[in-house]
């Protein structure tokens, strides 16, 4: 058994690339197969960070007090020079990075399911007709690499069409959100975006104040231990989180109106067992 402290591993080789990168694709990992699972693929990833490269390296270069040229942020985000002026111009112009002109590709089953809609396709579709519209036209249409029968597959997957005697089936609702389950989503972001923020700020900010960071972790146990042990871990919680609760709903009470009041507190507790 051991308690894990982040504050405590202060021998880190925290300046080792290498290292570093192996860490960071641990928790890859997991981050891929939520996006593989949601239908996003390399491109559409390897696009979206391109801006969070270029705005880090930005941030960085401040925080060392060096100058933010083309190359200086190009060699320290690893993007291509043409991408970085890019990115600056689109700065220089109010808009978002999002809206610079460096490729953004949206995946090709999402344009297909757009065209589809935009064109006022029926809901069912031949999966391959020369006389009328079909599901095999709208991908050649969108992409002439990606094979029809890949891209019906991967709809499929995401639950977005049936096949049914050779014909490919819309399913109503099936592009429109599902608010309960983006919210969860939203809701596990900003959980995991504060547990980073906080390990990371002690690895790296280690004048200023440390957050709580910490970890209990048991091992060579039993199935049957481990279901003690969590029946234990949410019953301590649920008191704790209550106390807590309670306490926060008099600080809000307390500071409400002030001009000061811009900080915001989070504690989570996760348990996992494997």
């Amino acid at each position: 058994m051991c308690w894990e402290n982040i504050r405590n591993m202060s021998n880190l080789p925290t300046n080792d690339a290498e290292f570093n990168l192996q860490q960071v694709l641990l928790l890859m990992n997991h981050l891929t197969q939520w996006l593989v699972r949601s239908g996003v693929g390399y491109m559409e990833f390897s696009a979206a960070l391109k801006p969070i490269f270029y705005q880090q390296a930005l941030t960085e270069l401040e925080r060392l007090d060096q100058k933010t040229t083309v190359s200086a942020i190009s060699l320290l985000a690893g993007l291509h020079r043409k991408d970085v002026s890019a990115y600056k111009e689109t700065s220089a112009a109010g808009k978002p990075l999002t809206e610079a002109t460096v490729a953004e590709p949206i995946s090709v089953p999402a344009r297909v399911i757009g065209l589809w809609i935009a064109e006022d396709c029926p809901p069912r579709l031949p999966f391959s007709d020369s006389e009328q519209p079909s599901f095999e036209f709208l991908v050649k249409k969108i992409s002439s690499e990606r094979h029809p029968r890949s891209v019906l597959n991967e709809l499929i997957r995401l639950g977005i069409v049936d096949e049914d005697l050779g014909e490919v089936v819309l399913k109503k609702g099936s592009f429109i959100p599902d608010q309960l389950h983006q919210e969860s989503r939203k809701l596990l972001s900003h959980n995991l975006q504060s547990h980073l923020e906080a390990g990371l700020h002690n690895l790296f900010e280690t004048d200023q104040i440390t957050h709580l960071e910490e970890a209990v972790r048991a091992d060579e146990l039993t199935a049957e231990s481990v279901q003690l042990l969590t029946q234990y871990s949410i019953e301590l919680w649920e008191d704790y989180s209550k106390q807590l609760m309670e306490y926060a709903v008099k600080c809000c009470a307390l500071d409400e109106g002030k001009a000061e009041a811009i900080h915001t507190f989070c504690l989570g507790i996760y348990q996992n067992d494997t």
